[in-house]
């Protein structure tokens, strides 16, 4: 089967990489990490210019109409350039919510402000370090009036130290095993929020809040009340389908550093290209790149349709492969680098980090294969895995 962009993707791809290759580089990546800035809104705006922002936005509530091929190649070209701009969490994830199930009134708010780069949102839904799906959601919202009380916490908010506002999850009803989620938008200053935004491995912040009686009203709902847990996982296997995106892009790049690696570092008077076991390593990372490519754009495909059991099993199919790819390309391009791949003067060190930081969200291998199996009785990941605001404690 043949893979090929139409020109108009093709176009708004090159579009991209000037974007990116003009306005970002490794160490301005480095320089925003030790700032605790999170990210670089010189590239958020041009992003926001580019049309980038609302590109998988439907028409009908303000974007631009794509769908998951399109924000395939938004995702990978991120990952090209380690990009640590909240596109995963403020466009797929929270924006894909508000597009979903969010009034009309909700929509002509806040969509127009995040197409337009003015206004970031996040999704605040993991609970524990380690969820993968199976962790009952604690976080409740107890009917007082017409309004609604928020109690518990959120972790690994993504995005979250610099969001305008949170769409948060929280429990309305429990009978027995059925339980109802709701979603609620609220303001991310609002005074009954503490929070704490730390790093993690790549570099990149997270957001950890604590709602203390947050009371919210009857507009603060998104969607229908007790009926969001689909939506959840929906805008979930949409993320996960962009995050894999987003290690294809790495890998291309780890792989392309190797290459020229070993064309240009000499041993016993010879390139190391040269010596055939070091091709036949660099042939696996190639095979296992161009395999991860092709479930990936199945993932893209399939990551906004209708159908959930082949939206659930491309989507888990991929993050699998991508989650045990990617340790290897890893692993072999520091192998093929020797001592110098375990060095911070090479960017290569950087874009492993980020790839081993992608391998744990949305969950594991083994979580994903188990997924894939079960897809038939909608089994669904309910994990979400930066100047920052500052009233966020810094670590």
């Amino acid at each position: 089967m043949r893979f090929a962009f139409t020109d108009e993707q093709a176009m708004f791809k090159d579009g991209l990489d000037r974007l990116l290759e003009k306005n970002f580089s490794i160490a301005t990546r480095r320089k925003i990490i030790e700032s605790k800035e999170g990210h670089s809104e010189q590239v958020w705006a041009g992003l926001a210019e580019l049309g980038a922002l609302g590109v998988p936005l439907s028409e009908e509530s303000g974007g631009l109409g794509g769908a998951g091929i399109e924000a395939m190649i938004i995702m990978q070209h991120l990952g090209k350039h380690l990009v640590l701009e909240p596109y995963l969490s403020s466009v797929i994830l929270a924006g894909g919510l508000v597009d979903l199930c969010g009034s009309e009134f909700q929509k002509k708010v806040l969509v127009p402000e995040l197409v337009a780069g003015e206004g970031k949102l996040a999704f605040a839904h993991a609970e524990q370090l380690n969820d993968e799906g199976g962790a009952a959601l604690e976080t409740t919202a107890t009917q007082k009036g017409n309004n609604w009380v928020l109690r518990g916490q959120k972790k690994l908010v993504l995005g979250g130290a610099t969001a305008d506002r949170f769409i948060i999850s929280a429990k309305t009803r429990e009978d027995g095993e059925k339980v109802g989620v709701t979603l609620f938008i609220v303001e991310s200053l609002d005074e009954r929020i503490s929070g704490k935004a730390y790093p993690l491995l790549d570099g990149s912040r997270v957001l950890d809040i604590q709602l203390n009686d947050l009371e919210v009203g009857p507009e603060s709902v998104l969607g229908t009340i007790d009926q969001a847990q689909s939506f959840i996982d929906c805008v979930n296997d949409r993320a996960t389908a962009a995050v894999c995106s987003e290690a294809l892009g790495i890998m291309e790049v780890i792989h392309e550093m190797t290459m020229d690696y070993l064309r240009t570092r000499k041993q016993f008077g010879s390139a190391l290209s040269q010596f055939q076991v070091l091709q036949h390593r660099a042939v696996d990372m190639f095979i296992n790149i161009e395999e991860v490519r092709s479930l990936v754009m199945h993932a893209a495909g399939q990551a906004w349709s209708e159908d959930s059991r082949e939206r659930v099993r491309a989507v888990s199919a991929a993050k699998a492969l991508t989650n045990r790819a990617g340790r290897l390309v890893a692993q072999e391009a520091i192998q093929l680098h020797g001592g110098m791949g375990m060095t911070q003067e090479l960017p290569l060190a950087d874009f492993v980090r980020r790839l081993l930081s992608i391998e744990l969200m949305f969950g594991g291998e083994r979580f994903q294969r188990r997924r894939f199996v079960n897809a038939d009785e909608q089994a669904v990941d309910s994990s979400v895995f930066v100047s920052p605001k500052k009233r966020w404690k810094q670590i």
